[in-house]
């Protein structure tokens, strides 16, 4: 409605504005055309003074629509066309001789509007006024006639203007009604819906497409975020359901119960759980985008050689950490040893007896190597090891307590961090991790 009232007022406008000067247009034409003539009829007239042949009586075309007069210069008619005759001057107008003048004039004894010409004329020392006049009747009744076809065309051209704007409007806008019905009526349980797109590809179009785009990353979401729930609801049950049997058995048989054993595997089911939770914490953090905002500069080898001395000894397998150089980035130190220390110890599980290290600092970047000669990681499978609960070899990770987490965090916090964090074959014939980070100051 908004739009419609809009485009007719303007329409409206410009209508109404061409009406008038289409009516002053008519008028100033016609009006020229009388002058035309007038003026060629008092030419005449003043070429008969000049020659000294002027008569008192003076014939004009037209009958009572037109007249002539001359006047001298002490105001005395001289000359007269039969329709004015015994009147007195029709006008007080001298011009110059040469000189025209035209007006709009009421004439003595008659209520119709005139078109006036004075022609100033000359005989020898003597001036003269020649008077042509004719009625503007035929020039108002044009008008008129001109007015009263545009009082109904205007309108009617005004509402056809506003109804086939209406009708384009509203059919250009029904898709637009249709999207937001359909958004509208889509529940967290329906994101496999799509708004219906229009076969024309122009903005409303798009604006579908990029609707039906945004309910794909939603629905993708919201299927990551049960994902996320139930493999979390999971792994919190493992440990939990680990350390209440071992409880519930010792409680059930206190007279074989092995405390010390129960012990030890309470406090490792304890210590998996605690992992867990905080890598949870981590990824619910990362999800929200409120990773560690302060920065400040870290050594990277520092932190390297630090998770390098940390690593739990694995047997017959020896870490290799020669290669590893100086380099200083902008990052949380608590956040970049969690990255380095999950790569560390992916390698390490992996790992049949060597793990080779590497850090070197070039093209403003960190770029951190971790090599191991384990099974690898089969080209497929090199995304997907960074997505959350994601397990290549589900028995044996289990058995190394690990959740599926640590390296979709460590990409996180990379991404997080301007860098980035890719996998690939490694020389040793296993897998190598490539951890690159703007250098400080990068």
């Amino acid at each position: 409605m908004r739009s419609t009232l809009a485009a007719t007022f303007a329409v409206a406008i410009v209508l109404i504005a061409s009406a008038i000067a289409v009516v002053a247009l008519q008028r100033r034409a016609l009006v020229e055309a009388i002058d035309a003539s007038l003026v060629a009829r008092a030419n005449d007239v003043s070429a008969m003074i000049s020659a000294g042949t002027l008569s008192e009586r003076l014939t004009v075309s037209g009958g009572d629509d037109t007249l002539l007069q001359v006047v001298d210069d002490h105001g005395v008619v001289v000359a007269e066309s039969d329709d004015v005759e015994g009147t007195t001057p029709v006008s007080g107008i001298r011009p110059d001789p040469d000189s025209v003048v035209a007006v709009n004039a009421m004439l003595p004894g008659d209520d119709d509007r005139f078109r006036l010409v004075a022609l100033g004329a000359s005989s020898g020392e003597r001036r003269f006024t020649v008077y042509s006049a004719a009625t503007l009747e035929a020039v108002d009744s044009a008008a008129g006639a001109l007015i009263a076809l545009l009082s109904v065309g205007v309108p009617v051209l005004i509402a056809g203007v506003g109804l086939t704007v209406w009708l384009i409007v509203g059919r250009t806008l029904r898709p637009v009604e249709e999207i937001r019905s359909e958004v509208a009526s889509i529940t967290e349980e329906e994101l496999h819906r799509r708004v219906p797109v229009p076969e024309v590809d122009d903005e409303i179009g798009r604006l579908a497409s990029t609707m039906n785009q945004m309910l794909s990353r939603l629905e993708v979401s919201s299927q990551q975020q049960r994902r996320f729930v139930a493999d979390a609801s999971h792994e919190l049950r493992s440990p939990l359901a680990a350390i209440r049997s071992q409880l519930e058995v010792d409680l059930a048989h206190p007279d074989s119960a092995n405390l010390e054993r129960t012990h030890a595997e309470v406090l490792d089911e304890t210590l998996r759980l605690q992992r867990l939770v905080e890598a949870l914490l981590l990824l619910a953090r990362s999800d929200a985008g409120a990773l560690a905002s302060s920065r400040g500069t870290v050594d990277v080898d520092d932190v390297v050689l630090e998770q390098v001395r940390g690593l739990i000894p694995t047997p017959d397998v020896a870490i290799d950490a020669t290669a590893v150089t100086g380099a200083q980035v902008a990052a949380s130190t608590d956040e970049l040893a969690f990255v380095i220390r999950n790569v560390l110890e992916n390698a390490a599980r992996y790992a049949q007896s060597r793990v080779e290290v590497a850090l070197v600092a070039e093209d403003g970047m960190a770029k951190l190597t971790i090599d191991d000669d384990g099974p690898g990681i089969a080209d497929q499978d090199r995304d997907r090891v960074f997505e959350r609960f994601t397990r290549l070899d589900e028995a044996r990770d289990r058995a190394h307590g690990g959740a599926g987490l640590g390296l979709a965090i460590a990409r996180d916090i990379t991404h997080h961090l301007r860098g980035a964090i890719e996998v690939e074959r490694s020389p040793l014939g296993g897998a190598r991790f490539i951890v690159s980070l703007p250098v400080n100051g990068a």
